[in-house]
C-alpha cells in the first residue's frame, strides 16, 4: 500500500502560506496522477510513498512531486510529465535518503 502525504493545512501550515488551497488541491491531484502513471509506465515498480519534491518545485509556481519504490527508485513528476503521459527515468541515487 503507498502512502501518499497528501498536503493540508494542519500538516503544512508554512507551505500553505506560499500555496494556498489552489495549490494544495493542484499538488494533491498531482500525487494521485504521478502515482498512476507510474503504474501504468513502469508496471514492475511498487511505489510505497509519495509527497512534494520541495527542492525541485518552483514555490508557489510549478509543483514536483517524487514517487519512491521498493526497487530504490524515485520518480520525480511534474505536471507536464503527466500532461504528456511521460514518466522521466528515476533517480535511483536520491530515493530513501
Amino acid at each position: 500500500m503507498i502512502d501518499i502525504n497528501r498536503m493540508t493545512l494542519k500538516e503544512w501550515p508554512k507551505a500553505h502560506e506560499v500555496w494556498g488551497d489552489d495549490g494544495f488541491e493542484r499538488i494533491n491531484k498531482l500525487l494521485d496522477k504521478a502515482v498512476h502513471l507510474v503504474g501504468r509506465k513502469a508496471p514492475n515498480e511498487v511505489a510505497h510513498y509519495a509527497g512534494l519534491s520541495e527542492n525541485k518545485s518552483k514555490t508557489g509556481k510549478t509543483p514536483v512531486v517524487f514517487i519512491d519504490c521498493d526497487s530504490l527508485n524515485r520518480y520525480h513528476i511534474s505536471e507536464r510529465h503527466i500532461k504528456d503521459g511521460k514518466l522521466p527515468k528515476p533517480d535511483r541515487a536520491s530515493a530513501f535518503k
